[in-house]
């Protein structure tokens, strides 16, 4: 009994009580006026709102005090730069938004500008300024957060990366490189040279298989061949650096870039010289109007609001690595810009397609590297955690230069707390 009516308790508890004031109706007291229980009881039901009988057919109430209580939410969150600052933050920013907007009596504040050094003093100040809940947004942090998590139990953490799910640590990836597969097909057609350009982030998550995705998704168009591909490394936070890793690359041929890294500098910069770009930013059309083709992002509030709800109603799931792809919507593409060539929506819908109903083989042998090791034997696919371990490039791309220079003396941040 006390099973059926947990189970029936978790379900919609907002609006599936029907409360009969004090007394209960049904249940073990046969004349509810009389009774000298003083406790308020309330009938339970299921999703339907029919109420719950047990297995003599009698209707199942509850003590109203089991009824779980609403959990106010106090959510911080955690940037490794500025909020809004880069494509990523500013689509956890928008998360959060969301958050406030769709789930009363949450609230959320920040601190940013957080070095891995300092997560333990950020969280230890998200704590003091009340916060039960604290969301790290950058891979950055996926070792440091299992520490904190365990010398924080009441605090729920989630983490953007990372593996170690734990009781009260939650991590969360997505499979970019569905969106970034697409992308390279997209990239390929549009282009006259056949030469194609890829800026990289060393520090974006999971980096490798979003360009070996690209990189898959270009050989799409011409039965199974690659295009020339070349690739320069920077650090998405220096304008500079993507200036300089772009204005080498176009020196060399290419005439579409692909911005694997989340400067939104990296994408309005080929606007401004008039190359066509896709990029790791929801904000595509924005920064490139003329010059954007397509895009790919992570859309972040399915996963985080689906996270807190959890929380806040003390459902008790067990956290656990959620790997979001294109049929949950948590990757999604970018439009395509009418000034691509004509043709591009119409190859690129099948292949969007075969990636939403989970059909794309993309790591399927054989691949080699870019030594002509076989990574991926014939006939071989990949596992989604030998995915997520991806750490080199695909055949046939050149890694042309590296501009991300050493980054020796990192200033620490402020640790404010911020709404």
């Amino acid at each position: 009994m006390k099973n059926i009516k947990r189970k029936a308790l978790s379900l919609l508890l907002a609006g599936c009580l029907i409360i009969t004031g004090t007394g209960c109706n049904g249940g073990d007291t046969e004349n509810p006026e009389e009774s000298t229980d003083e406790q308020e009881y309330v009938t339970v039901t299921d999703e339907n709102g029919a109420p719950v009988t047990n297995e003599e057919g009698d209707v199942v109430t509850s003590i109203l005090s089991e009824v779980p209580q609403e959990k106010e939410l106090k959510v911080g969150f955690i940037y490794a730069g500025t909020a809004g600052g880069d494509s990523a933050s500013e689509i956890f920013e928008a998360a959060r938004y969301e958050i406030e907007r769709s789930l009363d009596n949450a609230h959320t504040c920040y601190v940013e500008n957080v070095l891995v050094s300092q997560f333990a003093d950020a969280t230890a100040a998200l704590v003091e300024a009340g916060c039960n809940v604290i969301v790290s947004t950058s891979n950055r942090f996926s070792n440091v957060i299992s520490e904190e998590a365990s010398a924080n139990r009441e605090v729920h953490f989630i983490s953007f990366g990372g593996n170690k799910a734990a009781g009260n640590l939650s991590c969360f990836q997505g499979e970019m490189y569905k969106g970034s597969y697409v992308c390279g097909l997209a990239a390929a057609f549009n282009s006259d040279s056949n030469i194609l350009g890829v800026v990289a982030d060393s520090s974006v998550m999971s980096v490798y298989n979003i360009v070996d995705g690209f990189i898959q998704g270009t050989k799409e168009l011409n039965d199974k061949t690659y295009p020339d591909i070349r690739l320069n490394w920077a650090w998405g936070f220096s304008d500079e650096e993507n200036k300089a890793a772009i204005d080498d690359l176009v020196a060399q041929g290419c005439d579409v870039i692909f911005t694997a890294t989340y400067s939104e500098y990296a994408v309005s910069y080929c606007e401004e010289i008039g190359v066509k770009v896709i990029g790791l930013a929801h904000d595509m059309p924005e920064l490139a109007p003329t010059q954007y083709l397509t895009g790919c992002y992570y859309y972040l509030s399915i996963f985080l609001i689906d996270q807190l709800r959890n929380v806040r109603y003390n459902m008790g799931k067990t956290p656990a690595v959620y790997m979001g792809g294109v049929k949950e919507k948590a990757i999604r593409l970018i439009d395509f810009n009418e000034n691509c060539r004509e043709g591009t929506k119409e190859i690129c819908d099948v292949l969007y397609q075969l990636a939403f109903e989970e059909k794309t083989l993309i790591f399927t042998g054989e691949v080699k590297d870019t030594n002509g090791n076989v990574k991926i034997e014939k006939g071989a696919t990949l596992n989604t955690e030998q995915i997520i371990n991806i750490d080199w490039l695909a055949e046939n791309v050149s890694v042309e230069g590296d501009f991300a220079s050493p980054q020796l003396d990192p200033v620490e941040g402020s640790l404010t707390v911020r709404e």
